[in-house]
């Protein structure tokens, strides 16, 4: 947990935050918020300001259609966005297409290789269980096959390195991981973290975020312990060139040492709804735009502006 000269404070008012993160709503951090603790020399970038830097960047607005974002991917320099009405992407310039050809409510996503993973629920005029279950598509998101638990679960957190998956699943709370990508699955004793992200080298090292503080596990999630003197932290993403995590109010760390210590980088001001990171690259959903980084979180700029959280 973050010790800082307004910790009463902040134990009071971490509750309410982790609260309306939970349900993926906007808001800004109130007065008292002393910088994150670290165990490196933190970054000077200041809060990104969009409409001084759309036209620069070539930002574009949302699709109107796409009324809900809850997930990002990262393929090259594409940004894949997980919403109410289907599978999104979009190319640096260009406007939002869906890729997806049913509308789907993408609740949870990730990719594994060349593979895509997905949960949720079906969309206007689709047949099928309430809750998708496990599905997954081979052919860049346009068309979906069951996996597994299909009018089981609906995984709102899913995570993936090589054949190992793990996800947690909304209405039971169940912490559930597969080894064979996604076919069988078991039930963890552990409670559902509220993020996760699994090492892309080691699939049983799982980092995981809490109201107070991350933990990690090195036995594929049946066991976690508290990260000591690590700050408080909401999102995860996990690529090769490190472990990247975002904080309540927006700010970017990130860690080289499996989330011992952390080192603070740029910030977007505002609570974060989804994360992902691709080659030092990532991509961040706060205030109602995806903010992009080439430079490992350390600076921003918009990408996609008007969009909504669910």
């Amino acid at each position: 947990m973050i010790a800082t000269a307004c910790s009463a404070a902040r134990r009071r008012r971490r509750v309410d935050l982790w609260g309306v993160l939970a349900t993926a709503a906007m808001l800004s951090l109130a007065a008292c918020s002393s910088p994150p603790s670290t165990t490196a020399e933190s970054s000077t970038t200041s809060t990104p300001d969009a409409s001084s830097t759309l036209a620069l960047t070539g930002a574009v607005e949302a699709d109107a259609s796409a009324e809900h974002v809850h997930n990002l991917a990262l393929v090259g320099s594409d940004i894949y966005l997980g919403t109410h009405e289907g599978l999104f992407k979009q190319s640096p310039g260009a406007t939002m297409l869906r890729v997806s050809a049913d509308p789907f409510d993408v609740m949870g996503l990730t990719r594994s290789g060349n593979a895509w993973f997905a949960s949720g629920h079906p969309g206007a005029g689709m047949e099928g269980p309430s809750d998708l279950g496990l599905i997954t598509s081979n052919d860049g998101g346009r068309t979906w096959q069951r996996v597994s638990l299909a009018s089981e679960v609906d995984f709102h957190r899913l995570a993936a390195s090589g054949d190992t998956l793990m996800g947690t699943a909304a209405g039971t709370g169940a912490f559930m991981r597969s080894t064979d990508a996604g076919r069988t699955w078991t039930t963890l004793e552990t409670p559902a973290p509220f993020d996760l992200a699994v090492s892309p080298k080691d699939p049983l090292l799982v980092i995981a975020t809490t109201p107070d503080g991350p933990i990690a596990s090195r036995d594929g999630g049946e066991t976690f312990t508290p990260i000591a003197s690590a700050p408080l932290i909401a999102l995860l993403a996990w690529d090769g060139s490190g472990l990247y995590g975002v904080d309540p109010s927006g700010q970017v760390l990130v860690s080289s040492d499996d989330g011992a210590t952390w080192q603070a980088r740029g910030t977007v001001g505002a609570a974060p709804v989804a994360v992902t990171a691709l080659d030092g690259t990532l991509a961040l959903l706060a205030g109602g735009t995806v903010w992009h980084s080439r430079d490992g979180g350390k600076t921003f700029t918009p990408r996609i502006t008007g969009l909504a959280a669910h």
